[in-house]
């Protein structure tokens, strides 16, 4: 793994706008802190850099039918016509370590005597990498733990929650993915006549997950780092180091040492500058945003590539 950064910007698509929220703008930002606090943009700008064809591969083996993929840059933005259930489907399974199952409504028919009669056994197929369901799930518990759902963290410090807030164009939909150590839960919120909820995904889909839990038994969500996924600092710029750091965030990577020195030297190259990282939830006019600079050849779009094979 290289540079785990993602630069926020202004992008367009035919005539249509990708902004974020608020139409606030960020700077650079990390791909973890662009899906914990909901930035369209450098969601946008990810998949455009991977390439549509990619990111459909990748819908099609979590399970999504492909009739119902268009490959258009508003799939990016979760443009799909997915029914709960279906969506669902699509969310690695952390037990299975990026393995999926076929969505089965019987598990089993048992006789009054106890004899099973019939008994489902899906057979799981791999969908993506054990390295890739597990940073896509410690993404999702930051988004419980500090981002839009943090009022359900706030709620149910314990469990270590994954989840996952989604509204659609002007709050017509709400949607929210809860997920603790034993279910997977979908909420939608919307209106019969495709008028606008007034809420979001947090007020809306989320409030009725919480509603949910109480009256669950919730299990801690816990998860166990696979194979070449290691913990590692980073600086203000993003570059990983070989000790201290700003932050610590878990890195799919098999040799840390030369990651770690590649960062340094990064480092040494680079002129000081602001914290891309900042958590503040102060919005900036994007008037007074400086225009990001190009990713080098080898930065998160090389990496990406190269973990999931890119276009």
């Amino acid at each position: 793994m290289r540079r785990f950064l993602c630069a926020s910007r202004m992008v367009r698509s035919g005539r249509r706008r990708t902004t974020n929220r608020r139409y606030s703008e960020s700077g650079k930002v990390m791909l973890v802190d662009a899906l914990t606090r909901s930035m369209n943009v450098p969601t946008v700008n990810l998949g455009m850099a991977l390439g549509l064809p990619a990111v459909t591969d990748t819908w099609t083996k979590l399970g999504v039918p492909k009739d119902q993929l268009n490959p258009v840059p508003a799939m990016l933005l979760g443009a799909l016509n997915l029914t709960p259930i279906r969506s669902g489907a699509g969310v690695p399974d952390y037990r299975q370590r990026g393995n999926r199952a076929p969505l089965s409504a019987l598990r089993s028919v048992i006789a009054e005597d106890g004899k099973v009669l019939y008994q489902s056994y899906p057979q799981a197929e791999r969908a993506v990498p054990a390295q890739a369901a597990y940073l896509t799930l410690w993404t999702m518990q930051q988004v419980v733990q500090r981002g839009t759902g943090r009022q359900l963290g706030a709620k149910y410090p314990g469990l270590h929650l994954a989840g996952k807030t989604g509204t659609t164009n002007n709050n017509v939909d709400t949607w929210f993915a809860g997920i603790d150590g034993s279910q997977v839960t979908i909420t939608w919120v919307g209106r019969d006549n495709n008028q606008p909820t007034k809420l979001y995904g947090a007020s809306g889909a989320m409030a009725i997950y919480q509603r949910y839990l109480a009256n669950q038994t919730p299990t801690p969500l816990v998860l166990t780092p696979p194979e070449d996924v290691v913990d590692m600092g980073v600086d203000y710029d993003g570059n990983f180091v070989c000790s201290g750091g700003m932050r610590t965030l878990p890195v799919w990577t098999d040799d840390p040492n030369t990651l770690c020195q590649q960062g340094e030297m990064m480092q040494q190259q680079q002129q000081p500058s602001g914290n891309p990282f900042d958590q503040s939830s102060q919005p900036q006019q994007p008037a007074q945003q400086q225009p990001p600079k190009e990713e080098k050849s080898d930065g998160v779009a090389g990496w990406i590539k190269e973990m999931f094979g890119g276009n």
